[in-house]
């Protein structure tokens, strides 16, 4: 077994929780919330409304979830287990792989609401929603999670913290400039993107985005058409 990680699991039982360095972080950030660059709204409502006022505009939707983890979201659906897939590749959901893979095996089936809330990085996020689309019912939608981070804790690659986003706000800066589709992003919840396409989707690369980092992210971000929850749950019943 590789030395490193029998001192790390060793670590884990000797430590107080307090002093594991992602903790020490996690609270720093605590106590500097109101240095925080992004402020979410202050609101009865998290992802799990979202998703399933999407479900409701089918009959018998399909939902599909990316990155399941601990089933938070994932149990709180009314659907069916032959209707709901959970893609996970380490815990959580009914199907143990990684999105991928799973896309690689199941090109035929086709889903009316997608949650993306996979590997939060830049590169896997965006094969995950060019994936999605390819298997989106008409008039389905796409949400994912984590797109706006609130400080460069929250958004530095690798993980260093247990709040975390990475730097998926990077795919939302590529679905801002894409043609014929509705991007917006819902202030609340580390920020949960919403995407409808339309005939002639054309999604737009933007290379130059993959060593950019925090700073680059509070450019962007005031060009982000950022809606409270109330206009997230209008934007979803009208297409």
């Amino acid at each position: 077994m590789n030395i490193k990680l029998i001192f790390k699991r060793i670590a884990k039982f000797l430590l107080p929780s307090i002093l594991i360095p992602r903790n020490i972080i996690e609270i720093y950030c605590y106590f500097a919330r109101g240095k925080d660059k992004i402020k979410y709204e202050k609101s009865f409502y998290k992802r799990h409304a979202f998703v399933n006022k999407c479900l409701k505009k089918f009959d018998n939707p399909k939902y599909l979830e990316i990155g399941v983890a601990s089933n938070d979201l994932f149990d709180s659906i009314p659907l069916k287990l032959s209707n709901k897939y959970g893609v996970d590749p380490v815990r959580g959901g009914n199907f143990r792989m990684t999105s991928d893979r799973f896309f690689a095996e199941h090109q035929n089936i086709k889903f009316d609401t997608i949650f993306i809330d996979g590997l939060h990085h830049y590169e896997q996020v965006q094969k995950d929603v060019i994936n999605s689309i390819m298997h989106l019912n008409k008039n389905g939608i796409i949400l994912f999670h984590d797109t706006l981070p609130r400080n460069s804790f929250e958004e530095f690659v690798p993980q260093k913290q247990i709040s975390w986003c990475g730097d998926v706000w990077k795919v939302a800066v590529e679905l801002m400039n894409s043609s014929n589709c509705k991007f917006k992003i819902v202030n609340i919840d580390m920020g949960i993107g919403i995407l409808k396409i339309f005939e002639n989707f054309k999604y737009t690369k933007m290379p130059q985005l993959m060593n950019e980092r925090y700073d680059a992210f509070l450019k962007y971000y005031p060009k982000f058409d950022i809606i409270n929850s109330e206009q997230a749950l209008d934007f979803i019943e009208f297409d």
